[in-house]
Formats: structure tokens, C-alpha cells, sequence
């Protein structure tokens, strides 16, 4: 059992898992928002909140359409960050902005509904990622001869 332990506790699947974890909801959530049916939904949630500038600026589709956009990029450098840390690097940055924008919406609507919850794991997932491809990338880099080690 314990070379099992062993073995589980030095390989990355739980971040694997994690990071699918959140492609899943990203590419989910981004997804509905080429639909109408999100179009609408958004509607009251974006109208009294400081998101409606998206309103102004896009429309009221065009808006769900730049959501739908920004949640289908983060999902893309997600998935090339299986691969390369420094877009792990940016699609957890953007994980976390996103989680950041929707939770900051809270006083406004004056509720918590389940969006939030989602939006509040999706902050400390980015975090985790952040930190798993910010240590990947460091492990990359050649030392130079002017970098001085942290103990």
C-alpha cells in the first residue's frame, strides 16, 4: 500500500483533475453563452450591476457573446497549458480575474445565488494552478549566473 501512496502522492493527477475540472465548467458555462437562452438569463444578473457597461458597449448579445469569447480563451490556454506552464500561467490568471468579476457582483445583486459558488471554487482552482504552473515554468528556466536562491 504505501509504494501505491507513494506513487499517488508524487504524480500531478490531482491537477490534472483539476485543471480538466475547470476546462469542463469553462467550456460549459462558455458555451451557453452563444445561446439565447443565456442571453436572456444574464439580463437580470448584468443590468444593475457595473458589468452593464458591457451593454453599452457591446449590446445586449454582443455582451454575452465577449463573455462567451473571454470564458472560450481562458478554456484554450487552459488546455495548451498541459503542455507549456507559461499559457497554464495565463489561462489561471484568467480563471482567477474571472471568478474575481462575477464574486465582485455579489453586493450589487444583494444575493448569493449558485453562480457565485461556482465563481468562488473557480478562484481558489485558479490559485492552485497559478502555483503549480508559475513552480513548472521556474523548473524550465536555466539558472543564471546572476540569480540568487531563496532558502
Amino acid at each position: 500500500m504505501s509504494n501505491t501512496l507513494r506513487r499517488f502522492t508524487q504524480s500531478n493527477i490531482d491537477l490534472i483533475a483539476l485543471r480538466s475540472g475547470v476546462l469542463g465548467i469553462l467550456v460549459l458555462f462558455g458555451t451557453y453563452k452563444w445561446f439565447d437562452f443565456e442571453v436572456k438569463a444574464l439580463q437580470p444578473l448584468i443590468s444593475n450591476t457595473w458589468l452593464s457597461v458591457l451593454y453599452d458597449i457591446f449590446g445586449t448579445h454582443g455582451a454575452s457573446y465577449f463573455l462567451g469569447a473571454v470564458e472560450t480563451a481562458t478554456s484554450i490556454a487552459l488546455i495548451i497549458g498541459f503542455f507549456r506552464p507559461i499559457a497554464g500561467i495565463a489561462g489561471a490568471i484568467m480563471v482567477i480575474i474571472t471568478g474575481l468579476t462575477t464574486v465582485s457582483l455579489l453586493f450589487q445583486l444583494g444575493m448569493i445565488d449558485s453562480f457565485i459558488y461556482k465563481d468562488i471554487l473557480l478562484i481558489g482552482a485558479g490559485l492552485t494552478l497559478l502555483k503549480s504552473d508559475l513552480i513548472r515554468y521556474c523548473q524550465t528556466q536555466p539558472m543564471s549566473s546572476n540569480s540568487v536562491a531563496i532558502v
